[in-house]
């Protein structure tokens, strides 16, 4: 075996070890955030693995598409939710907004236990 081969398994070796690292790591996070095996696990690889390789074949990943579009969908959920609680008017009818705080302007703040009517 000569020095080149050596380095080559070597850094085989070394990128084979990081993605089950990385899987590793990120089903144990998935598990310890919600208590469940998340089984779908592979489809998350398979979709890093077909990016690799549009990258590597210096092409535009599909994914870059997927993550624009559900980064949109996220923020205009985010803004739709939020602007309505921030976006208030001032007290008395004014015209003048003033700052939203815990008890006005429709802003409650997080119950501390849920009534069990709505479980």
């Amino acid at each position: 075996m000569t020095a080149d081969i050596a380095a080559i398994l070597a850094i085989d070796g070394i990128a084979t070890g990081a993605v089950y690292a990385l899987v590793a790591i990120g089903t144990v996070l998935i598990f310890t955030v919600t208590r469940v095996i998340f089984i779908p696990f592979g489809d998350i690889a398979a979709f890093t693995a077909l990016t690799l390789a549009a990258l590597d074949a210096r092409q535009l990943p599909g994914t870059v598409g997927l993550v624009i579009v559900l980064a949109c969908m996220a923020s205009a959920m985010e803004v739709g939710t939020r602007g309505a609680i921030i976006v208030t008017s001032g007290p008395s009818g004014s015209s003048t907004p003033s700052p939203a705080t815990p008890g006005s302007f429709g802003v409650r703040p997080w119950p501390d236990t849920w009534p069990s009517s709505s479980l």
